[in-house]
């Protein structure tokens, strides 16, 4: 008999990079009969509510075995104790055809906590439902176990990098896999995969730069100024990569959205500040994330974000090249933006 295939996933994804190439692998198992894009749905906990999760996940999937329903933030459903045992309800529900994975961006549980045995509840009900439901972390990468990532997927790639210049790499990338993936393969381009990447080659085309206060597109997309915004992205158009300016974007507004949420909660500065550090981010792009977060209402930042979670989807899914989408971007959000 064939095990059992789980029917509930559970994702950490506090490393984001990592986690969407593992979703990658699960869609693309749905999309080998074709049916992927009839079968796929993505969701995102923080428009949705129960009802709409409940009707998506007992939605039988058409001409294939299985269906899979992707949550974002599923956790930002639950306000209460009554909505996390409809949650847990729903989730119990969930028939074999369905694949429900959620996915958060953040351990949910450290170390300290699981070992006086203070897991999150949600971790709790995975282990207590196995195999029906299942859970995997994808941590953040730091220093050297970044550096032996850089050296075990360039080899992968079909190249070679020495460990000073994969160490010199994972000081330029930080936490960042993306940029980490973004810097091999130019790195590899430059070399021709013809021999081992070197330090000097990574200090030639991977300089440091720190660019967290570059808030030039934010500021003119805030203005509703097109023509300003064109310009700046064309400027960054020139310095980098599409795919990490959108990506960047993404992070940034992310950055003033959870600003602006603590701000609505009625938090001083200095409590959003510690705030926003609980999510990782460090005091300089911090404060700058503060700044921004009060030139922009809560409901603008909704649809700003919501705008940019559709184009992610498209990208990741091949609809919607980078460049086009920032073009389609700017103008989408220096036009005035719909009250709904």
């Amino acid at each position: 008999m064939a095990p059992e295939k789980p029917t509930i996933y559970l994702l950490q994804a506090e490393d984001e990079y990592a986690a969407t190439q593992f979703l990658h692998e699960m869609e693309g198992r749905v999309g080998e009969a074709g049916m992927g894009d009839l079968n796929t749905q993505y969701l995102d906990g923080r428009m949705i509510n129960l009802e709409q999760l409940r009707e998506e996940a007992l939605t039988m999937p058409f001409l294939v075995e299985r269906r899979l329903v992707i949550v974002d933030h599923p956790l930002a459903l639950l306000n209460d104790e009554t909505s996390r045992q409809k949650f847990l309800d729903c989730l119990a529900q969930v028939p074999p055809s369905t694949a429900l994975v959620l996915v958060e961006h953040r351990l949910l549980s450290d170390i300290r906590e699981r070992e006086s045995g203070k897991k999150h509840w949600l971790e709790n009900w995975i282990e207590e439902n196995h195999p029906r439901a299942w859970m995997r972390e994808f941590p953040l990468k730091r220093g050297q176990a970044m550096a032996n990532w850089i050296i075990a997927h360039t080899k992968d790639l079909g190249g070679r990098i020495e460990p000073p210049a994969a160490e010199r790499l994972s000081e330029i990338a930080g936490e960042d896999s993306r940029l980490a993936e973004s810097e091999i393969h130019k790195l590899l381009d430059f070399v021709n995969y013809s021999r081992p990447i070197e330090i000097q080659d990574v200090d030639l085309l991977s300089p440091y730069n720190e660019k967290a206060g570059d808030f030039a597109l934010i500021n003119a997309i805030r203005q509703g100024d097109g023509h300003t915004a064109s310009k700046a992205l064309h400027q960054m158009l020139s310095e980098q990569d599409a795919l990490l300016i959108f990506f960047s974007l993404v992070h940034q507004f992310r950055q003033i959205l959870l600003a602006r949420l603590a701000l609505d909660e009625g938090q001083t500065p200095v409590e959003v500040g510690k705030t926003l550090g609980r999510f990782r981010i460090s005091a300089y792009p911090a404060r700058l994330a503060l700044e921004q977060a009060q030139k922009f209402k809560l409901e603008e930042l909704c649809q700003i974000y919501q705008r940019l979670f559709e184009m992610d989807i498209s990208i990741k899914r091949g609809e919607l090249d980078g460049e086009v989408a920032l073009e389609t971007l700017v103008v989408a959000l220096t036009n005035p933006l719909p009250s709904r």
